[in-house]
């Protein structure tokens, strides 16, 4: 019996040795494997992405004019000049771009840089670090009026009589004249708990860590402004003095577009796109598949245009639905209407283009769109892409609509004012 025993016990532990022994080799082939693989991916990114003596490159799109790629600095916005300069604004980095895709100057900033251009070669920055500045074509400063605020998610509005206006991600406003002072003309305050101004005391809150407000001010052709602030929408005179407010959502409000007879239109962050008339009255409320990405865009007939995740709609200005397409997987942008009546829109895999009647006319392949579509006046789409790129591609050839609001800020400079002209 005792000699059974042993023998089981040896057979046992031969199992137990053998299983312990297969599991150990198999780990060490294992991490053969992988370190191979490794050295193989470095090998393919070494070599642009093809693999280690390959004689074939992944295909481009033929629309995709250039890439250019920043050293770690994830792109905002971009502005587009009338000499054709692209000012791309980015994460500590304010980058200046030929049409040819080649680095004209690079100016190190702190923060996100939300980037605005006056309709020449000035520019205006907000930063995520709470900074303004302006710069001239060359990236010489020429404007700092000294202050810390809190944190601005997006590009200044510049007004007609060279002044310009900042928000912060709590909807405080600041209205300057750079040309003649670096103090504010006027400016407006979110209530603080404890704290006294002489300002006009706006409504909502002001507490790190609330949900941002990253829409710009919008300017009227009478130079008044239009303010949409955590749940608020304003309107205040070109002094600053304020005229109406109105409440519109329990939600937070994105950015507006204006049309010809004042008409406003608003997204928020609870599936709503609000029309409101120039006196502050709601004329309508229209509930879309989702939340709208970026603004709304007006066009020559007063179609709105707007996109959500999952879906692009066209409005009449009577809130009635014209039609609705669906994209591939989803979009990633608001629309840009062009002067032949092409629609684009970026997603994940690249730009979309429609016609105006919903039509898919063609689609381009590229890394994915992170930012609001710009366009050229040669027809050239710039856009954010893969976040560390800024992109370039053919499109129709057609420039910017001749219409109300046909891109999220306006216009190439994003001035977010009607009557600039482009």
């Amino acid at each position: 019996m005792l000699n059974s025993g042993n023998r089981l016990l040896d057979s046992a532990i031969r199992i137990v040795l053998i299983v312990v022994t297969f599991f150990v080799v198999m780990h060490l082939i294992g991490n053969r494997i992988r370190a191979n693989r490794r050295a193989q991916i470095g090998q393919m990114m070494a070599n642009g992405g093809a693999s280690p003596g390959a004689t074939f490159e992944i295909p481009k799109d033929s629309r995709l004019a250039w890439e250019f790629r920043s050293d770690n600095n994830a792109f905002s916005t971009i502005a587009v000049a009338p000499d054709g300069t692209i000012f791309a604004g980015a994460f500590n980095a304010l980058f200046a771009i030929k049409p040819d895709g080649t680095l004209k100057w690079k100016k190190p900033m702190a923060g996100s840089l939300f980037v605005s251009t006056d309709g020449s070669n000035q520019l205006y920055i907000a930063s995520s670090r709470g900074f303004m500045f302006g710069l001239s074509g060359d990236g010489t400063i020429n404007f700092d009026p000294g202050l810390g605020v809190t944190e601005l998610d997006a590009p200044p509005a510049i007004g007609a009589s060279e002044n310009v206006l900042f928000v912060n991600f709590v909807g405080d406003i600041w209205n300057f004249r750079p040309p003649i002072s670096n103090r504010a003309t006027w400016s407006h305050s979110t209530f603080r708990e404890g704290a006294i101004s002489a300002d006009y005391v706006l409504p909502g809150e002001a507490q790190m860590g609330q949900i941002p407000t990253k829409a710009s001010p919008v300017i009227y052709d009478d130079e008044t402004v239009i303010l949409p602030r955590q749940r608020w929408l304003h309107l205040f005179n070109q002094d600053g003095t304020p005229v109406w407010i109105n409440e519109l959502t329990a939600g937070y409000l994105g950015p507006a577009a204006l049309d010809e007879d004042g008409t406003i239109y608003v997204g928020d962050d609870h599936q709503a796109l609000y029309a409101v008339n120039r006196h502050g009255d709601l004329k309508w409320k229209f509930v879309p598949d989702g939340s709208l990405v970026g603004s709304a865009v007006v066009g020559a007939d007063h179609t709105v245009y707007f996109s959500t995740g999952s879906s692009m709609y066209a409005l009449g200005p009577d809130s009635s639905m014209k039609w609705q397409v669906k994209p591939p997987a989803s979009f990633t942008t608001g629309p840009i209407l062009t002067a032949d009546g092409t629609i684009y829109v970026g997603g994940p895999s690249g730009i979309f283009a429609y016609s105006a009647d919903g039509a898919s006319k063609w689609a381009m392949r590229s890394k994915s769109v992170n930012g609001a579509l710009n366009l050229a006046g040669d027809g050239t789409i710039y856009f954010a892409c893969g976040y560390y790129w800024v992109c370039a591609a053919h499109g129709e050839g057609s420039p910017l609509a001749r219409s109300p609001w046909p891109k999220m800020y306006h216009d190439p400079s994003n001035s977010n004012r009607i009557l600039t002209n482009y």
